[in-house]
């Protein structure tokens, strides 16, 4: 599943099996989907990011208007599920957030 990573060091396209455990291994924990655009994307994070004390993620909350810790990956949303983040979603995060 084509969706982009976010941390203090900027932010990347990566590629990730589409299932429960690709996704946790990538936040290191249990997912939480924090809704970016209904029914368009979603931003997957460790639900325990604070209790484990994980870093703040800037850019994630600025992008999330809230507060993120730890790693995070934006997706696409179709239904319930999971998918590729739409290209002009993800053009548009790395035009905002890449670093050189």
């Amino acid at each position: 599943m084509k969706a982009i990573q976010l941390d203090n060091a900027g932010a990347r396209k990566v590629n990730i099996e589409n299932t429960l455990e690709a996704m946790q291994s990538t936040v290191g924990g249990f997912i939480e989907a924090v809704t970016l655009i209904p029914g368009v994307c979603a931003m997957l994070v460790n639900e325990e990011g604070l209790l484990l004390s994980m870093k703040p993620n800037i850019l994630a909350s600025h992008l999330a208007r809230q507060r993120i810790v730890g790693p995070a990956i934006v997706v696409g949303v179709n239904g319930d599920e999971f998918t590729d983040i739409p290209s002009e979603i993800a053009r548009h995060i790395m035009i905002r957030y890449r670093t050189t």
